[in-house]
């Protein structure tokens, strides 16, 4: 929430502040972390997650992307709510094991019970 009202979100410039604070962190230990950006937290994660090969959708959804300008962006209002709850849970657990030296190997699909079950209308 905001410092200000909590029924407002954090604006840009606070997580900015928080990258530089840890970038400034990195320097007193004398470790080396170029300073970066929100946006390129954005950047890897969607990038990586692309190449590791879950659904492009997900991603998408996930950075709040929308292309109002195709039949499909107009068409398709799916939020994917289990299957990007699960692709974030592999990305948090892959990022666990880097930070610990391991490698954690992600799975692409949810169980099977994580579907959605539509109700008949």
């Amino acid at each position: 929430p905001s410092r200000y009202d909590a029924d407002e979100p954090m604006s840009r410039a606070t997580f900015n502040r928080v990258t530089m604070a840890i970038v400034e962190r990195a320097k007193k230990q004398e470790l080396p972390l170029a300073p970066f950006t929100v946006h390129d937290l954005r950047r890897t994660g969607s990038t990586l997650l692309n190449e590791i090969g879950f659904n492009r959708d997900w991603i998408e959804k996930c950075l709040a992307h929308e292309d109002s300008r195709t039949s499909r962006g107009v068409y398709n209002k799916a939020e994917y709510e289990p299957q990007r709850r699960h692709m974030l849970q592999e990305w948090a657990d892959m990022v666990e094991a880097w930070a610990a030296g391991k490698k954690h190997t992600p799975v692409l699909q949810p169980p099977a019970e994580a579907a959605v079950i539509l109700d008949p209308i």
